[in-house]
C-alpha cells in the first residue's frame, strides 16, 4: 500500500477509488499538465479504474501524476473557466440561482470550478452554454489533492451530495426542438414563426438562426424575414439583434429568395 506520507496523491487515488471513483493519472506539469499519461494509459478514460494494484503500480511510477477521475455515467459536470471568461454569474443570469452541489475548486483559484450534478436521461447539448462553460458528460476531470501547476495549490472539495440538475439549467442544455413539417417535408411558414416566438432566453439566438436557414432552404426567407425578425423581438431580442442574425442565416446559405 502506498505511504501517504511519502506518495500522498497516489495514497488519495487510492481513497478515491474506494469510494467508488474511477481514475487515472494526468501529467503534473509542462505543456502536456493535466492530460492523460499516454504511456501509462494509452487509451486516456478509457483506462481509468478502481483496480487498487493498477493505480498503486501507476503512482508509483509517476508519484506526483495529477488524479483525473472519469465522469460517472451517474453525474454530469459544468467546467467553469474564468480564464475563458466563465462566470457562475453570467450562467444564474440565464437559469436562475443553482442549488449547491458536490463541487470541485480549480487549484488555480480563479474561482474555476466543476459543479457535479445528477444526470437525467435525455440528450443534451452545451452550444447555448456561455463562453468560458462547458458540459461534460462523457471524459474526465482532475480531482483533488492534485496540484495545479500553475499555482502549487491544490483542486479542493467543498463536499456535498450531487444535487439534481436544476430546471433552468436543464432546459438551457436539452436541444431545440424541430419545428412540425408538412406533408412535404417543407418547414411550415407559419410553424417557422411560431418556433422563432416560443424561444427562450438562451435559445433566441441559435433558434432564430436555424429557423432563418430553415426559411432560405424553402426558399422564403424574403418572404418570411419580417415575420422572423417580429417573433425574435418579441421573445426580447433587440430588432438590430433579431436582423443580424437573420442576415448572418442569409450569408450562410447564400439566400436569394
Amino acid at each position: 500500500m502506498l505511504n501517504p506520507e511519502t506518495n500522498p496523491l497516489g495514497a488519495a487515488a487510492v481513497q478515491l477509488a474506494s469510494a467508488g471513483w474511477s481514475v487515472l493519472p494526468c501529467h503534473p506539469t509542462g505543456p502536456r499538465a493535466k492530460s492523460p499519461i499516454s504511456a501509462l494509459v494509452p487509451h486516456g478514460h478509457l483506462n481509468a479504474t478502481r483496480d487498487p494494484e493498477v493505480i498503486q503500480r501507476w503512482w508509483r511510477e509517476c508519484p506526483n501524476a495529477m488524479i483525473g477521475g472519469a465522469v460517472p455515467a451517474s453525474l454530469m459536470v459544468i467546467d467553469i473557466d474564468p480564464r475563458n471568461g466563465g462566470s457562475l454569474d453570467v450562467l444564474e443570469a440565464l437559469v436562475g440561482a443553482l442549488s449547491p452541489t458536490l463541487t470541485v475548486w480549480s487549484g488555480r483559484e480563479d474561482a474555476g470550478r466543476h459543479l457535479y450534478y445528477l444526470r437525467p436521461g435525455g440528450a443534451f447539448t452545451s452550444t447555448r452554454l456561455p463562453e468560458g462553460i462547458d458540459l461534460k458528460v462523457h471524459g474526465y476531470c482532475i480531482l483533488p489533492p492534485s496540484i495545479h501547476p500553475a499555482t502549487g495549490d491544490p483542486y479542493r472539495w467543498e463536499v456535498r451530495d450531487p444535487a439534481p440538475l436544476p430546471v433552468g439549467l436543464l432546459a438551457l442544455l436539452r436541444p431545440l426542438p424541430a419545428p412540425p413539417r408538412l406533408a412535404s417535408n417543407h418547414v411550415s411558414a407559419d410553424a417557422l414563426v411560431r418556433f422563432v416566438a416560443s424561444l427562450q432566453p438562451g435559445e433566441r439566438n441559435r433558434g432564430t438562426y436555424w429557423a432563418a436557414c430553415r426559411a432560405a432552404d424553402d426558399g422564403v426567407l424574403n418572404a418570411l424575414t419580417a415575420d422572423l425578425v417580429a417573433a425574435a423581438v418579441q421573445t426580447g431580442l433587440s430588432e438590430y439583434e433579431a436582423i443580424r442574425v437573420v442576415q448572418s442565416a442569409r450569408r450562410t446559405t447564400g439566400a436569394r429568395s
